[in-house]
């Protein structure tokens, strides 16, 4: 989420202020707290608050004037307080009164990536930097090098460049979903004609990052439905409207299209929108060497057209398999598609469980009971729980002791869902200096183990490395949880050696996650498909924290098409005894 520096509180105008500016100045409370190290549950309140108002399609003065603040999720009394502050008069009281008291070089730094509050404090107090020119002019000194590391002022060097040029503009995927969510559900309502209504381009095809929204619909009177979107009050201005098509500008200031086309078209119009360039050039090529022309209405020879109602029959149409909508990106895909020799990928439906989630021992929201009925009820047959150990104190982590108290509420909630199973496992925080933070004989009690590196992610990539080798090595580490630790519009990573990681985990038979959450997708596409060459078996997993986010599943689906990931090298794909005997710690004991 963009950060504002002080001083760029919005001032009160004839114009409304916008859901990004409302969303940006919880994003900077947040902070501006986190660095006078506040409570880590207000400051996570403030977060989530921020990313929630970032995805609302409609503007929040629409939804305060029907009464309805403390209906959006996430806003309480005090948070809906605080954005009326904001519709009224630009500003927000407490965020004025931390503003004033903080060190304006302090906040200004947080706009750039690898620049936590924390990096920001220390850069002002030991360097002297008040901003960003001045941060500009300790990197070319030399000066962060002496206190980071060169590594590390590199990184921040290449942070300070994007956001001096002003960033690409585009939103990370979940918050482009949830977006686009919002926005067809409001169309829907508008127009209840449409019959059926769907995000598509990069969106559909799970890319990491989103430009402009592209929606398409299906409806008998498509002008209709035009008219309606023009007319939601979620639309700023528009920029261009015809009988089929329609783009626009959103109060949030994202572009959004809408196609609409009868639904005997719904197929090929969803091919034409969901492909990149290059996978639609080279379908209409295909049409072409038939002596026709294929658009988003169907092929046409001539005068005759042959619509397509599903996207199936397109690809039928030329003699392929069909080619699912994270593959359509010119990898081959179509050539070996016509030759019926495109690999089958894993889908939604060949999970069996799930091996990282969170409940409310640690930084979750449900209990445990409440967790293993949301998973049942999605037609999981296992769910493990992996609450954070000790080393993570903001995500309130789990010792020993509780550790074994949730085993025997585990045990409880067990006996109530069976056949369902709820395994017990913990996200095992990796220390700075590569040591686990659980003793072996805590660990083998467990079900399975999932290692993650959080903090240091600024180290040196041979210490950063280590540590992650460390963790796969350990005889009782099963799976490598979202192994560069980066988020997506966010941090990019550690500088781990992904192809020591890679190469380790396929000797060891250590497991490597692909991250579901949309703020992580973790490994991305690129990775997974190195970690297939090298043997490796993966997982795929929520990294949920709520029972809405064991749908994050659907996002690491996308990610292992993109990478080609068969369901048979996938860990969750197995039945929970075939699972346990795959894990590397039982593995060992056979």
């Amino acid at each position: 989420m963009a950060k504002r520096t002080p001083g760029t509180s919005a001032t009160a105008s004839t114009d409304p202020i916008s859901n990004a500016a409302i969303a940006a100045s919880f994003g900077l409370l947040a902070d501006l707290l986190e660095i006078r190290g506040e409570s880590a549950f207000r400051i996570r309140a403030y977060r989530r608050a921020a990313e929630t108002l970032a995805t609302l399609a409609e503007p929040l003065a629409a939804i305060r004037g029907r009464g309805e603040l403390g209906q959006v999720p996430g806003v309480g009394a005090a948070i809906a307080d605080k954005i009326e502050q904001l519709l009224d008069t630009g500003r927000m009281r407490q965020l004025d009164e931390i503003e004033r008291e903080t060190p304006v070089g302090v906040a200004a730094l947080l706009a750039v990536p690898n620049i936590g509050p924390k990096r920001a404090r220390r850069l002002h107090a030991e360097l002297g930097v008040g901003g960003l020119d001045d941060l500009r002019r300790a990197l070319d000194d030399g000066r962060v090098d002496d206190l980071l590391g060169a590594g590390e002022a590199h990184r921040i060097g290449e942070g300070l460049a994007r956001v001096q040029a002003g960033g690409d503009g585009r939103l990370p995927l979940g918050v482009a979903h949830a977006l686009a969510h919002d926005l067809l559900a409001r169309l829907r309502e508008a127009a209840p004609s449409v019959e059926r209504a769907v995000a598509a381009g990069s969106l559909r095809r799970g890319q990491e990052t989103v430009g402009d929204l592209d929606l398409v619909a299906a409806a008998e009177e498509p002008g209709a439905v035009i008219e309606a979107f023009a007319a939601l009050s979620a639309v700023a201005r528009v920029e261009g409207q015809g009988p089929t098509r329609c783009r626009v500008i959103l109060a949030n200031g994202v572009a959004a299209d809408l196609w609409v086309l009868p639904p005997p078209h719904w197929g090929s119009l969803l091919v034409h929108v969901t492909g990149d360039q290059y996978h639609g050039i080279k379908l209409r090529h295909l049409a072409l060497a038939r002596g026709g022309r294929l658009s988003e209405y169907g092929y046409t020879e001539g005068d005759r057209l042959t619509p397509f109602a599903t996207e199936e029959e397109v690809y039928a149409f030329f003699g392929m398999q069909f080619v699912p909508p994270p593959m359509r990106h010119d990898a081959g895909e179509i050539e070996l598609a016509l030759k019926g020799e495109l690999p089958a990928v894993v889908t939604r439906g060949d999970l069996r469980g799930d091996l990282h989630a969170h409940s409310d021992w640690s930084d979750g929201t449900l209990s445990l009971r409440e967790m293993a009925r949301a998973a049942r009820d999605l037609g999981h047959d296992y769910l493990a729980i992996t609450d954070h150990s000790k080393g993570l104190a903001i995500a309130n982590g789990l010792n020993a002791e509780r550790l074994r108290a949730q085993r025997e509420e585990i045990a409880q909630v067990n006996r109530e869902f069976a056949p369902f199973r709820l395994l017990q496992g913990v996200e095992l925080e990796v220390r700075a200096d590569g040591a686990l933070d659980l003793a072996d004989d805590v660990l083998a009690e467990l079900d399975l183990v999932v290692a993650a590196i959080h903090t240091g992610l600024g180290q040196e990539r041979a210490r950063l490395t280590d540590r992650a080798l460390a963790a796969i090595r350990h005889p009782l580490v099963d799976i490598l949880a979202h192994p560069t630790g980066r988020i997506v519009g966010g941090r990019p990573g550690g500088d781990f050696d992904l192809a020591a990681l890679v190469a380790e985990a396929a000797r060891t038979g250590t497991v490597l996650e692909i991250d579901c959450d949309p703020s992580r997708l973790d490994l991305r596409d690129s990775h997974a498909r190195e970690a297939l060459a090298a043997g490796v078996t993966l997982s795929i997993d929520s990294d949920a924290h709520s029972a809405a986010g064991l749908d994050n599943l659907d996002f690491g689906i996308d990610v292992a098409q993109s990478a080609w990931v068969p369901p048979g090298r996938v860990l969750n794909t197995l039945p929970l005894d075939a699972l346990r005997r795959q894990l590397k710690r039982n593995r060992r004991r056979g």
